[in-house]
């Protein structure tokens, strides 16, 4: 029976963490999507219609000659003495992404190649000359690109350079150009592209300040509850849970009037002090602390201690698994919020991740690689919090099983 429990179990872990290990594994593709990943891809396709072809390539100091070999269009490169080729359109190609060029040549003699790249400001760059022996059957030449090691802007390239010296009848066939994969570059674009760093930034500085002051004030006005005793302490907690059912799209008037009577709108105050304490979290806290022994109170009140040293020095440390609890559901509701920082912030510089992701997609051409890697350093940090914890929340568990 065992067996079968746990083959259930693995399934739907299995399930449910599917989508986030596509989403990582997709942000490492160069382009396409994950199942449909373009790792080569032809620049330069002879087959083409003339005109088509026109469009695409461009001689450069020769006439274009159009063959047919082999039942095959290739190109012919009549004998040179100075560099020759073909100037193949880009458009305004990003090529940080690209590991080599592969060129199927034939040729009679001994011929030296060198290739390069034109920039949208019309800068030309080579990357590689070099001498090729004579091949009097159809090969593959595949030269390294280091994008790094350019000057150009290699985000913008218009034009690949094909150029040749031959003693001899030279041809050309199929220019392809082959991704690197996996590649880290999708995160290098995401993070030096349209703030997304900022915005990382933004959600880490508000979510450690909203979790701290969770856990403090949470922690602090649930001992109040759960060790003193005071008029309508009852309806009061009452009250206090009840706040759990307003909805924020009710509360977010008066706190974007009291945020503007503050001249906190568009900082950090704004996006922090309306989530310092939040009810759920006093809940959780008093309910721990009342079931953590009331003889420990009486044993430091024996010893003189004063109630805010018994609850920083005895019972805030006994509050760890719940304090993990309340961290870790804190961090992911702040991180993740997109409605009052829509509100509260007015300059891009202030936005949070979930708003720099949105506007990510908008502002940028579509790409699943490029979408995935900015949804990927998106719920990173929720994860490495989640690890982080993870001994606190288990070792709560385990603990409440002894108990009980």
């Amino acid at each position: 029976m065992k067996p079968v429990i746990y083959t259930i179990l693995f399934i739907f872990l299995g399930i449910s963490l599917a989508p986030t290990f596509l989403m990582i594994l997709t942000s490492f593709v160069p382009e396409g999507d994950l199942f449909n990943r373009t790792i080569e891809k032809t620049i330069a396709d002879f087959e083409a219609p003339t005109a088509v072809l026109l469009t695409k390539v461009r001689p450069l100091n020769i006439s274009l000659k159009i063959i047919q070999q082999e039942n095959n269009s290739v190109v012919q490169i009549d004998p040179c003495e100075e560099f020759k080729g073909l100037g193949i359109s880009l458009g305004s190609s990003d090529i940080n992404k690209l590991k080599s060029v592969k060129i199927s040549i034939k040729n009679e003699g001994p011929a030296v190649i060198r290739l390069g790249f034109k920039d949208i400001r019309e800068k030309i760059e080579y990357f590689y000359q070099g001498e090729i022996p004579s091949h009097r059957e159809w090969s593959i030449l595949t030269l390294k690109v280091n994008p790094k090691s350019l000057s150009i802007d290699t985000v913008h390239v218009s034009q690949l350079r094909v150029e040749f010296v031959a003693e001899s009848e030279l041809y050309l066939d199929n220019v392809v150009f082959v991704n690197d994969f996996p590649t880290l570059y999708n995160f290098i674009k995401v993070l030096s592209s349209d703030n997304f760093a900022r915005y990382l930034l933004n959600s880490t500085v508000v979510s450690i300040c909203t979790v701290l002051g969770n856990i403090f004030f949470c922690a602090l006005v649930g001992y109040a509850f759960a060790r003193k005793e005071f008029k309508f302490k009852e309806i009061i907690f009452a009250l206090i849970l009840g706040t759990m059912m307003i909805p924020p799209q009710v509360t977010i008037i008066p706190v974007f009037i009291l945020m503007k009577s503050l001249n906190l709108i568009d900082t950090y105050w704004a996006l922090i002090l309306p989530n310092l304490v939040s009810p759920f979290g006093i809940f959780l806290m008093r309910q721990y602390i009342e079931q953590l022994p009331f003889e420990l109170d009486q044993a430091a009140y024996a010893d003189g201690a004063s109630d805010f040293q018994i609850f920083w020095r005895i019972i805030f440390p006994l509050c760890k698994p719940a304090v993990a609890v309340l961290g870790i559901n804190t961090f992911v509701l702040t991180w993740n919020d997109l409605f009052y920082p829509l509100i509260l912030t007015t300059s891009r510089e202030m936005r949070t991740v979930q708003i720099g992701l949105a506007l990510y997609q908008k502002l940028n051409t579509f790409t699943w690689p490029t979408l995935m890697a900015a949804s990927t350093l998106a719920g990173l940090p929720i994860i490495i919090v989640f690890l982080i914890f993870e001994k606190r929340i288990i070792s709560g568990i385990i603990e409440g099983a002894i108990k009980g």
